[in-house]
Parts: structure tokens; C-alpha cells; sequence
């Protein structure tokens, strides 16, 4: 299979980016908390990491994307994810790659806070996260708005 070069120079970064633990962005979301560690910007929209951290029983409601795939890789806790018809329990060191048009949740099953590394790609949906920071968790109208800018859909 032939590598495409031209994809890989408009796609990847120029630059190192580096953040010491705790460190880049931080956002609220939902009443969760989330750091960029890659913004989209930086990665000319190709992808977007982002750390999230869970409280007990938190996370999102069921949604679908119709442009990103999204990698969820279990830092700490335990998670209960959704994934079109299948329910997986995740713990520490499992990975989840949830593509696009295929409705998924995940949930903080556990007693504690969770963590967990999300990888968006392409990134351009990442900053969603930054703009619903000033939303109202409660504001569920202009939520659903919001995500619909993305063409992503919350389904419940």
C-alpha cells in the first residue's frame, strides 16, 4: 500500500508540543473537566487529545458523529461504555475506538473519579469542548445547538 505523503505533511504538527502532567487548556463540560493537551489548531485539525476527568456516575449522553472517530483510553476508574448495540465495561488500560455514525456513551460506573485520554479525529470537533465551556450544563437547548454546529446528534 502506497504512503501518501502529501496527506502526512498537511496533517502533522511542525512543532513539538509538550505538557508537563496537569498541564494545557482546561475546559468544563457537563460538569466534567477536560485538559487539551493537543488543541486542533496545533495538528492543522487532523486530531485533538484531550484528558477527561469523570466524576462517580457522570457521562455524556448518547450521541453519534458523522465526521469523527473517537479513541477512549481508560487512564483510572471504571467506565461502562456504549458502543451502537454493545454495552463494554473498561477499566484501567482498556481502549476504546468508537467510529463515526455509530451511537455512543460512556459512563463513570465507579465509586471514585475516573480519567481517561480521548483522541478526536479529525480534531475539528474538539472544540466543541471549548465553546460549551460557558454553556449552562443545565442549558440542554443550546447544548444540543451547540453539537449540531459539529453535525454531531444527541440521541437521548
Amino acid at each position: 500500500m502506497a504512503v501518501d505523503h502529501d496527506f502526512l505533511s498537511v496533517t502533522e504538527t511542525t512543532v513539538p508540543i509538550i505538557h508537563p502532567p496537569g498541564g494545557g487548556k482546561v475546559v468544563g463540560v457537563l460538569g466534567n473537566q477536560s485538559t487539551f493537551k493537543v488543541l486542533s489548531e496545533e495538528t492543522g485539525g487532523a486530531y485533538a487529545i484531550l484528558e477527561q476527568k469523570i466524576p462517580a456516575g457522570h457521562g455524556p449522553p448518547l450521541h453519534v458523529h458523522r465526521h469523527e472517530t473517537e479513541i477512549f483510553y481508560i487512564l483510572e476508574g471504571q467506565f461502562e461504555v456504549t458502543l451502537g448495540d454493545q454495552k463494554i465495561q473498561a477499566a484501567a488500560g482498556a481502549i476504546v475506538v468508537a467510529p463515526r455514525d455509530i451511537p455512543h456513551t460512556f459512563r463513570n460506573v465507579g465509586p471514585d473519579e475516573g480519567r481517561l485520554l480521548l483522541t478526536v479525529i479529525p480534531g475539528r470537533f474538539a472544540d466543541y469542548f471549548i465553546e460549551v465551556d460557558g454553556v449552562a450544563d443545565k442549558d440542554r437547548a443550546a447544548i444540543r445547538a451547540l453539537v449540531a454546529k459539529y453535525d454531531v446528534e444527541i440521541l437521548d
